[in-house]
């Protein structure tokens, strides 16, 4: 049985000409309307969608890859928010609300899939086949979208996932209502698909700044491995240099609930969502982000990992950029 190479790919936020491209780079080729190869599948992280003007081309190929079995995908945040975005939840409303703010988020998409048409309503319900993660012995790797939180996994198998790790029939509309229960479906979708996030302090004085969509912001995204005696700095991940600046080097927020993943574990995890940007690195050496912004101007990135072989530890050598 010959070995089988895996590409894990980036958030790709509707640039179908930077995957092509970069299928084109790792040696697919299209048969049938499909990309191949003999000895490789693509792996996606999530965020086909949004940003970009390509999203009903991005569709076609994932979608066709997955469905062909040349390819995995897990589902992203931006995939989740079009599927409560498209989904009713009463006369007069919607699992994801029609504000001005998730309008424009969501602008580039419904131009080219506008509410009610039917093939709008096909690709959302495809949206739905996506799993939340990726995690099965036959595999060398784990992956998902944002956080690797593996108490919350466990709880969301056990209680609200099938068993190819899909969020079935109601769970859907039970996921969009918000719960201060940190196991509740909303709470755990928060988690595995937005990642963890700490309040900077707000005393003595309150301390807040602007993402990259200009919105204010007093919580900022966290790192989930490394040290557990971080600084808010430190713990702060996916930020310019100029925004790390701004929080706090002298105080450390409490850090019990984030799921800190060991550099013990075996399986290397793989994760998009974050914006990276700058040279291409890893986290931990098996912690690996792949998300360095090509929805705004940045790269594409993926990363090639064998099976069987690698084990736990992963190599800057092994990244391809587009």
């Amino acid at each position: 049985m010959r070995d089988m190479y895996y590409d894990i790919i980036g958030d790709i936020h509707g640039h179908a000409d930077k995957l092509e491209d970069l299928l084109l780079e790792l040696g697919y080729a299209m048969t049938n309307g499909v990309y191949r190869h003999n000895d490789r599948k693509a792996v996606y992280v999530g965020d086909f969608i949004d940003r970009g003007t390509q999203n009903r081309r991005v569709i076609e190929i994932v979608r066709n890859m997955v469905t062909t079995r040349n390819a995995y995908a897990v589902m992203g945040n931006h995939e989740y928010n079009a599927i409560c975005y498209h989904t009713p939840k009463s006369g007069i409303d919607w699992l994801r609300p029609h504000t001005k703010n998730k309008f424009k988020q969501h602008e580039s998409f419904l131009a080219e899939y506008p509410i009610g048409y039917p093939d709008t309503q096909d690709v959302i319900e495809w949206f739905k086949t996506l799993p939340l993660f990726i995690d099965c012995e036959a595999l060398p790797f784990r992956v998902i979208h944002a956080c690797w939180d593996q108490r919350k996994i466990d709880y969301a198998k056990e209680h609200y996932l099938n068993h190819n790790n899909v969020m079935s029939g109601r769970k859907l509309e039970q996921s969009a209502i918000e719960d201060e229960d940190p196991y509740s479906l909303f709470n755990i979708i928060e988690r595995l698909l937005k990642g963890v996030e700490v309040g900077l302090p707000q005393k003595p004085e309150k301390i807040t700044f602007l993402d990259k969509d200009k919105f204010e912001r007093s919580r900022i995204r966290a790192k989930w491995w490394g040290s557990t005696n971080a600084s808010y700095r430190e713990i702060a991940f996916g930020y310019s240099k100029q925004t790390l600046a701004s929080f706090p080097d002298d105080q450390r927020p409490g850090n019990r609930e984030i799921p800190f993943y060991s550099e013990d574990e075996v399986k290397p995890v793989f994760f998009g969502h974050y914006w990276m940007r700058g040279d291409l690195e890893l986290q931990q050496e098996n912690v690996c982000c792949v998300d360095y912004s090509a929805g705004v101007g940045g790269e594409l990135v993926c990363y090639s990992i064998e099976n069987p072989g690698e084990g736990g530890r992963l190599n800057v050598a092994n990244f391809t950029s587009i």
